[in-house]
C-alpha cells in the first residue's frame, strides 16, 4: 500500500524537472514519441533544436509546443511543469486561486493555465471505457448511477438548479473499483443514457443499476444490463457489495469539490469532472501520473482563449 499511495515528492521533482533545460528535454521525448509530422507537408521526420522543430524535406519550422494544448504559451516551461505537479501530487487536485498563489502569476495566467490542464485530462477521459478485460484476465462489472450536484439549498428534497450527472465506474469481484467516468446530461433520458453507454462502456459489459428507469438502455447493443430495486434503503457498505465502488466514488467526488471549490458552474464543471475521473483512474501509479500528464498535455487539442471566454 504504501509503493501505491507515494507520489512524486516536491525533492525529487526539482531534481527531475528544476530547470528549464530539464522540462525541454522532458516534452521533447514526449513529443518525439507521439510524432511531430510538418504541419505543412506532413513529413513525419523532423529535428528539434531548442524550442524550435524543423521539417527534414521543406524546411518549414515550428514550435515545440505548436499543436498542443500548450500553443503561444509565454509562460517559462518550468511553470507549465509546476503547475501540473501541482494538479497531480493532491488526492484533490487544486483550485485556480491555490495554483495561482503556488505558482506566483496572475488570477487571469494562473485560471487561464488551470483550464488548460484540466481540459487536456477531460479530452483523455473521454476516450475511456469501462468493461473490457482487466489487465489481470478478469471482466469487471460496470457500476451506473445518477448524481445531483451543486444548486443552492431549497426545502424538501427537490432538485432545482442542481446539475445532472451520470456516472459509471468498474467493479472487479474482489472489490476494488477500477477507472471510472462522469458526464453532465442536460436530464436522465434514454438519449443520455445511449450516449454514455456508445462512448464510454465496452461491448460484452455487464451494466449494473439501481433501477433507473432510463438507464435500462444501458445494456442495449451487445452489452447486459441487471437492475436491483434498493427501494432508497442504503447499500450495504462491504466491499463486494453491489454499489459499493459507485457510492464510494461519488462520495470521493463531493469531498474533493467541497475541499477545492466553493461554486462551480454547469460550463466548467465537465472539466472539473474530467480532472477527477482522470486522476482517480491513475491513483495505483501516483509517481507516474506527471509523466501521464504529459502524454496527455501533448495529445490535447488546442484551446484559445476566445474559446474558453466564449
Amino acid at each position: 500500500m504504501r509503493a501505491i499511495i507515494r507520489g512524486l515528492t516536491d525533492a525529487d521533482f526539482e531534481r527531475l524537472y528544476g530547470t528549464e533545460a530539464s522540462c525541454l528535454a522532458a516534452l521533447v521525448v514526449v513529443r518525439q514519441a507521439a510524432g511531430m509530422p510538418c504541419p505543412r507537408c506532413s513529413n513525419p521526420k523532423s529535428y528539434v533544436y531548442g524550442r524550435r522543430v524543423g521539417c527534414t524535406r521543406c524546411n518549414t519550422r515550428w514550435s515545440i509546443t505548436a499543436g498542443t494544448v500548450m500553443a503561444d504559451t509565454k509562460l517559462p516551461l518550468t511553470t507549465w511543469f509546476r503547475a501540473m505537479h501541482l494538479m497531480t501530487s493532491t488526492k484533490q487536485c487544486i483550485s485556480a486561486v491555490e495554483l495561482t498563489r503556488r505558482l506566483g502569476v496572475t488570477y487571469e495566467t494562473g485560471w487561464y493555465l488551470h483550464k488548460r490542464l484540466r481540459h487536456a485530462m477531460a479530452e483523455e477521459t473521454d476516450r475511456c471505457q469501462l468493461g473490457g478485460p482487466g489487465d489481470s484476465g478478469s471482466t469487471p462489472i460496470v457500476e451506473a448511477d445518477d448524481v445531483y450536484l451543486g444548486g443552492e439549498r431549497n426545502e424538501g428534497s427537490g432538485t432545482a438548479g442542481k446539475i445532472r450527472v451520470i456516472a459509471a465506474c468498474e467493479r472487479y469481484s474482489s472489490g476494488r473499483m477500477g477507472a471510472v467516468v462522469m458526464r453532465v446530461v442536460s436530464s436522465f433520458s434514454n438519449e443520455e443514457a445511449s450516449a454514455i453507454r456508445d462512448a464510454h462502456i465496452a461491448p460484452g459489459a455487464q451494466v449494473l443499476t439501481d433501477g433507473t428507469p432510463a438507464f435500462h438502455v444501458l445494456g442495449e447493443a451487445r452489452r447486459t444490463h441487471y437492475a436491483i430495486i434498493t427501494g432508497g434503503k442504503r447499500p450495504a457498505r462491504e466491499r463486494d457489495a453491489p454499489f459499493f465502488a459507485i457510492n464510494t466514488m461519488i462520495s470521493n467526488l463531493s469531498t474533493a469539490l467541497k475541499a477545492t471549490h466553493k461554486l462551480f458552474s454547469a460550463k466548467h464543471l465537465p472539466d472539473y469532472l474530467g480532472a477527477f475521473c482522470w486522476t482517480t483512474n491513475r491513483r495505483s501509479n501516483m509517481k507516474g501520473m506527471i509523466g501521464a500528464l504529459f502524454c496527455a498535455v501533448v495529445a490535447a487539442t488546442r484551446l484559445t482563449r476566445r474559446t474558453v471566454y466564449a
